[in-house]
């Protein structure tokens, strides 16, 4: 009797046991992923510092390797000299952009009061003597001379004192600007400090999810982010700089203005060329011929090297297309930040990497490898 009851609780524990453990593994990944979501609600005021740090710290990893080599060992030093070249690279600009607008509010706020009562000037004698369209274009002109354009301005162009308000209270973000700052560089130290150990961590979660597919995504991801934050910074930064220098010898009026907007528009990958583009007509009927033609020079290079200088320093790293990174830049800018301008086009290329590998379509990178054997294989 004994024996029959042993028998029967054995094998209820059993069958308990053997329908629980369908549900188990569903329970367990419930467990871990709130658990997950927990923490990211708890720290998510810091993420943006957080995200945007390890960023630059993805980026400029290879510079503290090789400082580390140069300084004796010393990861300290490294990662010191490393967090100095970090704030010249990325954060002094934005520093600068500020800066500049504090300093020249008043004649921005001068330029937009009389902007709404400037009219163009009458028309060029060449512009109607231009062969099918000059007949055209007199016509349209004179009418935006007249009505159309001063009518926009005045209900496009903000008030002085809506101006006003917007600096004041961008001023008084600019403490948590500036606590932002340090809060990314305080994560930098962190991250830098730990790297292995993070790398570490980072290649066996991907492993144990995705397998050899996993570890590839990730180190893809590192090379992805260095190669647009460098291109898409440097590229900035280049084209500013020498736009700055063409404003300068043009004689335009705020040129340190317009060279930080257009310091931006290269970052938020609108390029910097309709910026000088928008200088040579202002120069064009405010100025002489003779500055005009120097910024139009300017513009026009810069317009070259917005089709080529980013792309060159990117597909150093990486083939990524030039539509991925507008898209990117702009969907990481609005969830993200500042630091969604280099995640969001590597969070796209990475998907798309994904896609193609589960679909067996080979990605640009893939093809360009099979082309280079097949051309070593050739030449043996």
């Amino acid at each position: 009797m004994l024996t029959h009851l042993k028998s029967f609780f054995t094998s209820a524990e059993a069958a308990g046991r053997a329908s629980a453990s369908p549900v188990r593994p569903l329970l367990t990944a419930f467990a871990v992923a709130l658990l997950l979501a927990a923490a990211i609600w708890i720290i998510h005021p810091f993420l943006p510092p957080i995200l945007w740090g390890a960023t630059i710290s993805v980026t400029l990893w290879p510079l503290v390797l090789k400082l580390q080599d140069v300084l004796f060992g010393s990861r300290s030093a490294a990662v010191f000299f490393t967090v100095l070249a970090a704030v010249v690279i990325f954060f002094m600009p934005a520093a600068l952009i500020i800066i500049i607008f504090a300093r020249h509010v008043d004649d921005v706020s001068h330029f937009v009061t009389a902007l709404p009562s400037w009219q163009l000037p009458a028309a060029p004698a060449w512009v109607g003597r231009l062969p099918y369209v000059g007949g055209e274009v007199i016509p349209f002109w004179d009418h935006l001379r007249e009505n159309s354009l001063p009518a926009l301005l005045k209900h496009v162009v903000p008030s002085p004192e809506s101006l006003l308000h917007v600096f004041l209270s961008s001023a008084g973000s600019l403490g948590s600007l500036l606590l932002e700052f340090a809060l990314t560089l305080i994560a930098m130290v962190l991250i830098l400090t730990q790297a292995e150990s993070i790398s570490s961590l980072l290649k066996r979660i991907a492993t144990m999810l995705g397998g050899e597919m996993g570890s590839s995504l990730l180190k893809q991801a590192e090379i992805t982010t260095r190669g647009v934050a460098l291109g898409v910074t440097l590229t900035a930064i280049l084209e500013s700089l020498f736009g700055w220098v063409g404003l300068m010898l043009a004689g335009m009026p705020m040129g340190s203005v317009v060279a930080a907007v257009m310091f931006i528009s290269c970052v938020l990958q609108f390029g910097g060329a309709w910026v000088l583009l928008v200088s040579t007509v202002w120069l064009y009927f405010t100025s002489s011929l003779f500055h005009a033609i120097i910024m139009l020079v300017f513009a026009l290079v810069v317009a070259a090297g917005d089709n080529f200088l980013q792309p060159l320093i990117i597909r150093r790293y990486v083939r990524i297309s030039v539509i991925v990174i507008m898209v990117g830049a702009f969907g990481g800018l609005s969830t993200l930040g500042f630091a969604g301008v280099f995640i969001g086009p590597t969070l796209l290329y990475l998907t798309e990497k994904m896609i193609r590998c589960w679909t067996g379509m080979p990605s640009d990178d893939d093809k360009e490898e099979q082309d280079s054997t097949k051309v070593v294989k050739t030449e043996t």
